[in-house]
């Protein structure tokens, strides 16, 4: 007959991590004398085919599963304490803070995802991104570049001005109206020919 859970010698322990390395970690267990166990194996959701990886800092709070003789066991997950609280006290967010000060965050009440306190956000596919908005999309940046060509199906509205330059020039198709003064350096050329000196009676 298979051992128990019990007979097996399988203990729940709580210590706080000494060392670490990707995947695994030494831990300190203060209820037996701070033994200190060997490099222990850390549970994560995935590490096959998909990999999930986070490696624990020294000083972190954690549980853990171990042998009989101590000596073999693993790391089941960090949990917060009086030392180390949850970083939001609001049950409907779902959360990931850094201690750079970068946060992930989403609201499932307000349906709000969050990235802040970051420098820098790469967003990298090898075919299409598709960003989609029932309303509206702002970028709120003092500068924007596209390095590829730019197509726009709708309406195209500028406020602060319009200015170019280089490659073949620009082309026009159907009707454009000016509201204003049109000053050109060089020709201005219709069907009838050069018409930027021509004067009516």
């Amino acid at each position: 007959m298979d051992e128990t859970f019990a007979e097996s010698g399988v203990t729940l322990k709580f210590g706080i991590v000494l060392a670490s390395k990707p995947g695994f970690a030494r831990i300190s267990l203060p209820d037996t004398d701070n033994l200190r166990t060997m490099w222990l194996p850390i549970a994560y959701p995935k590490t096959q085919d998909d990999e999930c990886y986070w490696t624990y800092d020294t000083g972190e709070h954690v549980a853990l599963l171990l042998d009989a003789q101590g000596e073999d066991g693993v790391i089941i997950g960090a949990i917060f304490s009086d030392a180390d609280t949850p970083p939001v006290t609001d049950s409907n967010k779902f959360g990931i803070r850094f201690n750079d000060g970068a946060m992930l965050e989403y609201d499932r009440q307000t349906h709000t995802l969050s990235v802040t306190g970051v420098s820098k956000v790469i967003v990298e596919a090898s075919t299409t991104i598709v960003l989609k908005a029932g309303s509206k999309v702002t970028i709120d940046s003092p500068e924007a570049q596209f390095t590829g060509r730019l197509q726009v199906d709708g309406l195209l509205t500028y406020l602060g001005g319009l200015e170019g330059g280089g490659g073949d020039g620009s082309k026009f198709t159907g009707r454009v109206d000016v509201d204003g003064d049109v000053h050109a350096t060089g020709s201005i050329i219709d069907v009838a020919g050069n018409s930027n000196n021509h004067s009516h009676t």
